[in-house]
């Protein structure tokens, strides 16, 4: 093999040296934006969640108060307490 044929061999494999870490580079740069992008929407879907349980929780508080209970019986089943008159509005269409 003569010098020239050698020296453009070599520059070749240069070239594909930097091509080939110049590819796993901008793959790897790709690939942690697209981490980043799913971790923060993750990050949002997490404070949601965190949100919608404290609302679960207070709300469920509120229903196994003895209030709301009897309230929702009054309501729902027309109970009423010893002594108490109930009284039933009709609408007429």
């Amino acid at each position: 093999m003569s010098v020239l044929v050698r020296r453009r061999v070599v520059v070749l494999l240069g070239a594909l040296f930097v091509l080939y870490f110049s590819y796993e580079l901008a793959s790897g740069y790709l690939h942690t934006r697209s981490v980043q992008r799913r971790h923060t929407e993750l990050e949002v879907r997490h404070a949601a969640l965190v949100k919608q349980n404290e609302d679960l929780k207070i709300r469920l508080t509120e229903v196994r108060s003895n209030e709301f209970i009897e309230l929702t019986a009054r309501d729902k089943l027309g109970l009423v307490k010893p002594g108490e008159t109930a009284y039933r509005i009709i609408k007429e269409d």
